[in-house]
C-alpha cells in the first residue's frame, strides 16, 4: 500500500467549486425567509396596512377627495420603503445573525466559494422586494385608476425598488459581514437607511433641495416616482432621477462584491 507524504498531498489537486453554489444558499436563504415567521407575517402585516388605506380611500370623504393617481403613488411609495427596508434587514441578518447563532463556521467549510455564498444570501434578502410588489399589485388596481396608471405605477414602482433593493441590500450585506454583532448590524443599516429617507418627507426647494433630490438615490427614486405617477410625465423628462439609485446600486454591489472576498469567521476588518 503506497503511503503519500504532506508534501505529495500538497501537490493533489483541490476539487472544483461548484459553480451553482450560489443557487443552493439562495434556496436555503428563501427557505429561512418564507417557510418561518419572518416572511408571512411581513406579508401579513403589509397586506393589511393596504387594506385600510384602501378602505379609507374608498369610504372616508376627507380621502375621497385625493385624486385616484396620488392615492396610487401612496400606495406605491409605501411598497417602495416597507419592501425595500425589509431587504435591507434582511441582508443585515445574514452574516452577522450566522455567526451570533454559530452557524456560518459549518457554511464556511462547504467548497462554495465566499462570494458565491453572499450572492445567494443577498439574492434570498432582497426577495422581500418582488414578494411585496406583488402584493401591492391588486390594491392598485382596486383603487380604479385605470390600466394605464396601473402600468405606470407597477413599472416605474418596479424599476426604481429593485435599484434600491440592490443598493440597500449590497449595503446591508457588506455591513453585516464586518459586524460580529448582529444588532450592531441591523441598527447601523436601518440608521442609514431612515437618514436617506427622511429627505422625501421634508420640503426641499432651492438649489439645495434640488441637489439632495438628485444626489439622495432615496429622494431621486421617489421623486421620479411622483413625476410619472402623478404628473404623468414621460420617462425620457425624468430619466436623470434614475442616475442617482444607478450609480448607488453599482457602487453598493461592488462594495459587497469586493467584501464578500473577505468573509471570514470574525468579523471586523483585517490589518
Amino acid at each position: 500500500m503506497t503511503t503519500l507524504s504532506s508534501r505529495d498531498i500538497g501537490r493533489l489537486p483541490m476539487p472544483a467549486a461548484p459553480s451553482g453554489g450560489w443557487i443552493v444558499v439562495a434556496a436555503q436563504e428563501l427557505r429561512d425567509v418564507w417557510l418561518s415567521a419572518r416572511g408571512p407575517a411581513l406579508v401579513l402585516v403589509f397586506s393589511l396596512l393596504l387594506s385600510l388605506l384602501t378602505y379609507l380611500a374608498a369610504t372616508n370623504e376627507e380621502l375621497n377627495i385625493i385624486d385616484q393617481k396620488d392615492t396610487v403613488n401612496l400606495v406605491m411609495q409605501l411598497t417602495l420603503g416597507i419592501g425595500v427596508a425589509a431587504s435591507l434587514l434582511f441582508s443585515a441578518d445574514t452574516v452577522s445573525g450566522e455567526r451570533e447563532r454559530e452557524t456560518l463556521e459549518s457554511l464556511l467549510l462547504t467548497p462554495v466559494p465566499r462570494r458565491q455564498i453572499a450572492l445567494g444570501k443577498l439574492l434570498g434578502a432582497a426577495s422581500a422586494w418582488p414578494v411585496m410588489m406583488v402584493v401591492a399589485v391588486p390594491y392598485v388596481w382596486a383603487l380604479k385608476g385605470g390600466a394605464g396608471l396601473l402600468a405606470d405605477a407597477v413599472l416605474a414602482g418596479f424599476v426604481v425598488g429593485s435599484l434600491l433593493t440592490a443598493a440597500f441590500g449590497s449595503l446591508g450585506l457588506t455591513i453585516s459581514i464586518f459586524s460580529n454583532s448582529n444588532r450592531l448590524s441591523l441598527l447601523l443599516s436601518f440608521f442609514l437607511f431612515v437618514a436617506l429617507l427622511a429627505p422625501t418627507q421634508l420640503p426641499l426647494s432651492g438649489w439645495f433641495g434640488d441637489l439632495i433630490t438628485n444626489v439622495n438615490p432615496v429622494t431621486a427614486g421617489s421623486a421620479f416616482l411622483d413625476n410619472v405617477v402623478v404628473k404623468q410625465r414621460g420617462w425620457g423628462q425624468e430619466s436623470t432621477l434614475l442616475i442617482a439609485p444607478i450609480v448607488a446600486a453599482l457602487i453598493a454591489t461592488s462594495v459587497a462584491f469586493l467584501a464578500a472576498g473577505r468573509l471570514r469567521l470574525q468579523g471586523g476588518m483585517d490589518r
